[in-house]
């Protein structure tokens, strides 16, 4: 067993050919403590969300979230800092590029390219304080998602993410809120 099934557990077929991949490993061993992230490595970030998933979840989604969970951010150290961290540069983005080739399931897939989008709009309001331009993309975020019916994954996911190191937990509650749902 390497490094990263000791620390991350894969459990089926998928889960291991996701975390033997080299793009994979390497992402897993990028980072280090921040505001939000005080566990710094990206696989110790990813063990906790696994944490979550196991802790607030049901049977009916946990496949999905674990594999969420495994993408969603590994692929930061492939964003070039010298660029806008948007579109094609944006580390969501490159999880789901890299997802695409082994997972085919719309909701999973824009969960883990859209998974910092309610947290990027809550962000706008609270820098700017433009709280109605703020609820506006968190609504065109909902809108995205529902459509390929995954807002329930999302909203789980999120959870299981920001119940993670040292996050503030407001940027979910107005989320939340938002949807209705708070």
């Amino acid at each position: 067993m390497t490094g990263v099934t000791q620390i991350l557990r894969p459990e089926t077929e998928l889960e291991i050919a996701i975390t033997s991949n080299r793009e994979f490993i390497e992402g897993c061993f990028y980072g280090k403590p921040r505001p939000g992230h005080p566990e710094g490595l990206v696989i110790y970030h990813i063990r906790d969300v696994l944490g979550n998933v196991d802790r607030y979840c049901d049977a009916a989604n946990r496949r999905d979230l674990r594999l969420a969970a495994l993408v969603h951010d590994t692929f930061k150290y492939q964003v070039d800092r010298t660029k806008p961290k948007v579109g094609e540069n944006n580390h969501g983005f490159l999880a789901r590029k890299f997802a695409g080739r082994h997972i085919s399931t719309t909701p999973v897939l824009e969960v883990i390219e859209l998974h910092d989008e309610a947290y990027n709009s809550w962000f706008q309001g609270h820098r700017k304080n433009e709280w109605a331009k703020a609820e506006q993309r968190a609504h065109r975020l909902a809108e995205r998602l529902q459509g390929s019916d995954a807002l329930d994954l999302y909203l789980a996911f999120y959870k299981c993410d920001n119940e993670t190191g040292d996050k503030d937990k407001s940027p979910f509650a107005w989320f939340l809120g938002v949807m209705g749902k708070g």
